[in-house]
């Protein structure tokens, strides 16, 4: 009998352990994430924060004067040393932290602190050489586990407009760059676009910054907080990194990446622009870099709107063998796909091949005055009021 007792008294301790495992996991979990937000902060003004030794936006002073200096000693902070904790300073902070090991929120305590003023304090690297991102024979990967530094910057780089015939394509911010190769290679495009009567195009995104990218995921992270007052941050951090990569992990650091659209359109993979694009795009050294059926792969949602420049051989080849660059790249370095040729260089024909030669020739047609396109207003894209289809045009804070 006492045997009998004992084991149900057992199966019920047990039975209770099992039911609330998921209660303490929860609790885990808002306690994990209580820590991640500096305390003090939330409660305390900046001058009271400085009276406690914890220097943050909104200080000012000879402390800050003298953390800026050594910020500026470091190679961090390019902005005047001026005694004001501005945004300049924080994104200085941040990124010391980022290469001291240190935790990186922008606030200068104890031990940034500690950490700036020693002498193993780590500098930024010093004269930091632009990158030729299409050097290599094999395209640049940049993903969430091939990312680049915050001091990562591509060579050749030119302003769209420069390079980009306004009567083909509007840019929706004028100072939009990109490489240069890549540039003229989508203005080629869109040349061959308009002999097809396929105008009307936009492209809303180019070179980003580290900053950028920053930027675009803490908005994107504040729009779910405002959208689910019950989410935590680290929630909708997660659900931001479905469609806005980490700063260092998206393509647009490369200068290679572009984003098209239609000016007005809600969606970009109904239009026929879209249609034109994923037939042709491939001839001038595009992918669509992001879909549906890769999406495991990639670890990003499918954009429609986004093209990468990788050359035109390697381009072809990932279309023939329906291959995302992850795969493409896997086989090259296993050895199972050949090298086609290097990035941006074309195949040479072979002697008796003169029609193909006389093909690739036409894929790039004479220059005719161009027709000037009607003008239109596009007003800026509000965020979603819910999380956009797949494949939809949901502005630049969606965008990867």
């Amino acid at each position: 009998m006492k045997r009998r007792k004992f084991f149900r008294a057992t199966v019920a301790l047990v039975t209770m352990i099992i039911l609330l495992c998921p209660l303490f996991a929860a609790i885990a979990e808002e306690t994990a994430e209580a820590t991640e937000k500096p305390a003090p902060a939330a409660t305390h003004t900046p001058s009271e924060l400085q009276a406690m030794g914890i220097l943050t936006v909104g200080a000012k002073g000879d402390e800050v004067t003298r953390m800026q200096q050594r910020l500026k000693d470091l190679g961090y902070l390019s902005s005047k040393v001026d005694g004001q904790y501005g945004g300049g300073t924080k994104r200085a902070v941040i990124s010391f932290q980022r290469r001291n090991g240190l935790k990186t929120d922008g606030v200068a305590g104890e031990s940034t602190l500690a950490k700036l003023y020693a002498e193993d304090a780590v500098a930024a690297p010093e004269n930091s050489e632009p990158v030729d991102v299409l050097a290599d024979v094999v395209p640049m990967l940049v993903n969430n586990d091939h990312p680049v530094d915050e001091y990562f910057v591509p060579a050749d780089l030119v302003e769209l407009r420069d390079i980009l015939d306004k009567k083909l394509v509007k840019i929706k911010y004028k100072k939009t760059r990109g490489v240069r190769t890549a540039v003229e290679a989508l203005n080629t495009m869109l040349e061959a676009a308009k002999e097809d009567k396929i105008k009307n195009w936009q492209v809303s995104a180019g070179y980003r910054t580290w900053d950028d990218q920053v930027k675009l995921l803490n908005a994107k992270i504040s729009s779910y907080r405002k959208k689910n007052k019950d989410w935590s941050t680290s929630k909708a951090r997660r659900a931001a990194l479905k469609s806005v990569a980490e700063a260092g992990c998206s393509e647009h650091h490369l200068g290679l990446a572009f984003d098209l659209n239609v000016p007005g359109a809600k969606t970009f993979s109904s239009t026929k622009q879209y249609k034109w694009l994923k037939e042709h795009c491939w001839d001038y050294g595009f992918i669509i870099r992001y879909t549906k059926e890769k999406q495991e792969i990639t670890g990003f949602n499918p954009e429609a709107w986004h093209i990468r420049y990788v050359g035109k051989n390697h381009a072809l080849y990932m279309k023939e063998h329906d291959l995302c660059l992850e795969e493409y790249i896997q086989g090259i370095e296993n050895g199972t796909i050949p090298i086609p040729g290097e990035a941006g260089e074309e195949a040479e024909p072979a002697p008796e091949e003169e029609e193909t030669a006389e093909s690739e020739v036409e894929e790039v047609p004479e220059e005719e005055p161009a027709e000037e396109e009607p003008s239109e207003e596009v007003p800026e894209e509000e965020e979603p009021a819910e999380e956009p289809a797949e494949e939809e045009y949901a502005g630049e804070y969606e965008d990867l």
